[in-house]
């Protein structure tokens, strides 16, 4: 930030500094209010200096800043906060709470504005319409590789990657409404929701009625906690539906490992389609991570490993036992080490088997591949298990942050839609990991927004660059006793504050 912006704030949380500044009468402002996660979560952000940092690296369509670009970065933000994509809310949004009204984010300068160029008074420090061309002349492939190298250094450097360094690579799909004006959405059988409806054994009469819908493809590279409900979005690729998932997953893979080094990603969980010996032997022999992945039913890796298992009588160890439709089933799992089947893999797999036998008499199979020996014959499934996050991520991303709400179907703001929607939700997820929050992580946006974190009937007092948050009584109690020099110092504050306040109000 400028020394033009030197006025910005960054109020901190000190009640015990301000109970002694209470005590004695003197304070510059108070709230009847909370503190919302909005605005906690602000001054976060504010405090390690995300805006300052990865503002200087944004790529900026203009030459000039009337407004600065740090000030545009958190209109995006707080937006996204919100759940909207609509500029035309920014100016309701940029006048509510309390850090956004403490820090001078809807003053921004002498006359509410940046540029000086306003002939009347202005309500908020940025026009809507200003923010919304800025985002429209962003270019989106710019945009992108913004979020997936710039962002991740930025993450990297505040401890956003744990040390078991796992990653997770998916596609997703996302639905737009019947516009030929969305571009490269392509038509795909799959419901409202972007999942695919498997057409594999309907009849020709059933495919007749399957709704092919207008979508593009979101492939996600994610870092997750094995400890903790902590879940990250470290790279994407935003492209039509029809989009090959390992095209773009091989590029996301290989940048976010240039971008950070090696040794951050230990190891990169898939789904079936990114079974490839090519890809696997990338990531573990140039891009130094291990890969676990499933096998499909049919693969010759699945069904040799059946026979080596039962024809050479390993061992089974027991996994789970379970009842559904009547029927109890009982899994069993072993390994068979060093299956080396696949074409064009350069290093040797392991198979990590799952037998599963009904009290109906059926007996199926299922396998996991990984180019790490697993430690014991569960853990390439608890390790997969942890996969079952995804989809309650991708539920909330959709119906809860809203990515498939698109207020317009320019390329560029549908780019800064996608990207902010996610990069939000990484730097929440960073916040509670930070703040000892963990519990909250895997709560949806709107309980988030709507909880009141620090109760109800508080009073937030501010002195100096700090904020303490009082209980009613406790708050009462102190104004009750004080003594006369601070009685006084308070008294001629309320007067002062009364004014101004009713300045404010016309």
């Amino acid at each position: 930030m400028s020394e033009k912006d030197s006025d910005l704030v960054i109020y901190r949380e000190d009640k015990q500094r301000v109970r002694k500044d209470l005590k004695d009468g003197r304070l510059d402002y108070l709230d009847l209010a909370d503190w919302t996660f909005q605005d906690k979560f602000f001054a976060f952000l504010l405090g390690i200096r995300f805006f300052e940092i990865c503002g200087a690296s944004y790529p900026s369509p203009r030459k000039k800043e009337d407004v600065p670009l740090w000030f545009l970065l958190a209109c995006k933000v707080q937006m996204k906060l919100h759940t909207t994509a609509s500029f035309e809310k920014l100016p309701g949004i940029l006048r509510s709470g309390a850090v956004l009204s403490r820090v001078k984010f809807n003053v921004g300068g002498k006359n509410g504005g940046f540029n000086n160029k306003n002939k009347k008074e202005r309500e908020t420090a940025v026009d809507h319409d200003t923010a919304r061309k800025f985002y429209k002349d962003t270019k989106p492939q710019e945009l992108c590789h913004w979020h997936n190298g710039d962002i991740q250094r930025f993450i990297q450097k505040n401890n956003g990657f744990d040390e078991d360094g796992i990653f997770i690579l998916d596609q997703t799909h996302v639905v737009v409404p019947e516009n030929e004006n969305y571009k490269k959405a392509e038509r795909m059988a799959v419901d409202e929701h972007g999942q695919r409806i498997d057409t594999s054994k309907m009849t020709k009469e059933q495919k007749k009625g399957v709704k092919y819908r207008p979508c593009y493809a979101l492939s996600e590279l994610m870092h997750m906690s094995k400890e903790k409900e902590y879940f990250i979005f470290t790279g994407y690729q935003w492209g039509g539906g029809l989009t090959d998932e390992l095209v773009q997953g091989r590029s996301l893979v290989k940048d976010f490992v240039e971008t950070v080094g090696k040794g951050v990603m230990k190891l990169l969980i898939t789904d079936r389609g990114y079974i490839d010996g090519t890809f696997v032997s990338t990531v573990k022999l140039e891009l130094g991570a291990d890969v676990l992945m499933p096998l499909r039913s049919n693969m010759n890796s699945l069904t040799d490993a059946e026979k080596i298992a039962e024809a050479c009588k390993y061992k089974w160890r027991k996994y789970k036992e379970y009842t559904k439709h009547g029927v109890k089933y009982f899994e069993e799992v072993t390994v068979v080490e060093e299956v080396d089947l696949w074409d064009k893999c350069k290093v040797p797999l392991h198979i990590s088997l799952m037998k599963i036998t009904g009290s109906d008499g059926s007996v199926r199979y299922w396998g996991l591949s990984s180019t790490f020996k697993p430690k014991y014959p569960e853990e390439c499934f608890e390790l997969y298990d942890l996969r079952t996050q995804l989809e309650e991520r991708h539920s909330q991303i959709k119906n809860c942050w809203n990515i498939n709400k698109f207020t317009s179907p320019h390329e560029s703001l549908i780019e800064a839609h996608v990207m902010f929607t996610l990069l939000t939700y990484t730097l929440t997820q960073l916040y509670f990991n930070k703040t000892h929050l963990n519990e909250l992580a895997n709560k949806t946006i709107k309980s988030l927004r709507s909880e009141e974190l620090l109760g109800v009937n508080n009073v937030i007092v501010y002195s100096g660059e700090y904020f303490g948050v009082f209980d009613l009584d406790e708050y009462t109690e102190i104004i009750a006793f004080l003594k006369d020099d601070a009685m006084l110092r308070l008294q001629k504050w309320i007067v002062k504050f009364k004014k101004r306040e009713r300045f404010k109000g016309g």
